[in-house]
């Protein structure tokens, strides 16, 4: 695992954003406050800007398990947050199996998915003494394997 600092997760946003597509997958793990959601809100703001959109404010999607945001007709982003979910089954519920193809998934605290996306990139995220910096270490699957 590298360190990154917060300017640099945004970095690692802005470069992700350039890559991924409707019907991609991006798994985030780490403790509470390792920067999962701080990514996701840079994912998203790059996503909305590349699109000319306005940036909508990303909050982490904890309670309703599930924030949408309608990029265009053929890019939609679901930013899920699976923390409060403790059993594989009860996913059915959260709509993660339901969608379209126009759709790329963010996914918080992704562990109890078991058939994961074919096309996805899993970031791992960890606190360090240093509150400024993270551990991390990014792993791509399918297409983005390089």
């Amino acid at each position: 695992m590298e360190f990154i600092s917060i300017k640099q997760l945004q970095k690692l946003a802005n470069q992700i954003s350039k890559k991924v597509l409707a019907g991609d997958t991006i798994y985030l793990k780490g403790e509470i406050g390792a920067g999962k959601t701080t990514f996701s809100r840079f994912l998203i703001h790059c996503i909305q800007e590349k699109n000319k959109i306005k940036q909508e404010e990303v909050v982490s999607p904890t309670f309703n398990i599930v924030q949408y945001y309608y990029i265009t007709k053929k890019l939609h982003i679901a930013h899920y947050d699976l923390y409060r979910i403790k059993k594989a089954k009860d996913l059915m519920n959260t709509g993660l199996y339901n969608q379209e193809e126009f759709f790329l998934n963010i996914i918080e605290w992704p562990e109890l998915i078991k058939k994961k996306n074919k096309n996805r990139i899993e970031i791992v995220l960890k606190h360090t003494k240093n509150n400024d910096l993270r551990k991390y270490n990014v792993k791509y699957f399918g297409r983005f394997k390089k």
